[in-house]
C-alpha cells in the first residue's frame, strides 16, 4: 500500500507532536508549523508512523490518503 500524509495548513496549530511521531515525514518550519514531505509513504513501518502521527494530532490536521497510488487507466477500444 502507498499513500500521501496530506496537512490541512489552516488547521495546523503548531504543536509538533506529528513530528515527533514521523520525523522522516514531516518537520517543523521556523514557527513550529508542520511540513510535510508529499512524496508516497510505503512500507509497512513507515505507514505505522504515519498512522501514528495521524491519530496524535490534537488539531486534526493531518490525514493519509491511502487514493495516493495511481489509478489504472481503462482500457479503450481499438478502432477499425
Amino acid at each position: 500500500m502507498t499513500a500521501r500524509l496530506v496537512l490541512d495548513a489552516a488547521r495546523c496549530a503548531g504543536h509538533g507532536i506529528c513530528a515527533l511521531a514521523c520525523p522522516e515525514r514531516i518537520g517543523l518550519d521556523g514557527w513550529g508549523y508542520a511540513k510535510v514531505d508529499p512524496t508516497p509513504v510505503s512500507g509497512r513501518r513507515a505507514l505505522a508512523r504515519a498512522r501514528r502521527a495521524v491519530a496524535a494530532c490534537p488539531e486534526h490536521a493531518l490525514v493519509l490518503d491511502d487514493h495516493a497510488e495511481p489509478q489504472p487507466r481503462p482500457a479503450t477500444r481499438a478502432r477499425g
